[in-house]
């Protein structure tokens, strides 16, 4: 793997994105989910995913980034993530609370509440500990897949299989950008999937 392709890896995998993709999975292969909601119902729902999710957390980063917060999109000292995290926890929790009440997978709605118990997670560990947040979210959805799959079966066994494979391409990327310690990589994903394993099974 060269740099360019371990950038644009980090790029299509970003953290901020791992909700979106989920939605777009789920209503692809949940066909209660596909069938129920009408097409302009579906535009408008992943449109509020996007902005709560990605566009209005990414504003407020890039905000950080031009008051010289942050010093990267990718936030690469550990003392800049602090605030980010924060504004991720936020607005995690508020996508959660505007779905709750909605028909939506249920499986999405935990992922969201444990993306938003993991941004808090992250951030105490990032006090002391510079984790993968990158792996962290790839970690959450792939112990998600893996719940579905030990309940279920069918589709989720190919989801949760897609998921390690990019799981160990993101993280090669982040590595050949000397982005981690093969440590910080190692413990990011491992925290994403238990806490997501944990979430699923408790609720």
């Amino acid at each position: 793997m060269n740099n360019f392709m371990a950038r644009i890896l980090s790029f299509l995998f970003h953290p901020l994105l791992i909700p979106t993709y989920l939605f777009l999975i789920l209503l692809g292969f949940d066909p209660s989910f596909s069938v129920l909601l009408p097409l302009k119902m579906k535009w408008l729902v992943t449109g509020t995913i996007l902005g709560t999710t990605v566009i209005f957390p990414l504003i407020l980063i890039l905000i950080m980034l031009r008051m010289k917060v942050i010093t990267s999109l990718f936030l690469p000292r550990r003392e800049e993530r602090i605030f980010p995290l924060i504004t991720i926890a936020i607005f995690y929790y508020v996508t959660f609370y505007l779905i709750r009440d909605l028909y939506f997978p249920r499986n999405f709605q935990l992922f969201i509440l444990g993306a938003t118990l993991l941004a808090v997670i992250t951030l105490l560990v990032n006090l002391f500990y510079r984790i993968s947040m990158h792996m962290t979210a790839l970690g959450a959805i792939t112990g998600l897949f893996l719940s579905m799959t030990l309940h279920s079966g069918g589709y989720s066994l190919v989801l949760f299989i897609g998921a390690v494979l990019i799981s160990g391409l993101t993280g090669s990327a982040r590595l050949k950008l000397n982005a981690h310690q093969p440590a910080e990589i190692y413990s990011g994903w491992l925290m994403g999937a238990a806490v997501m394993c944990v979430t699923s099974f408790l609720l």
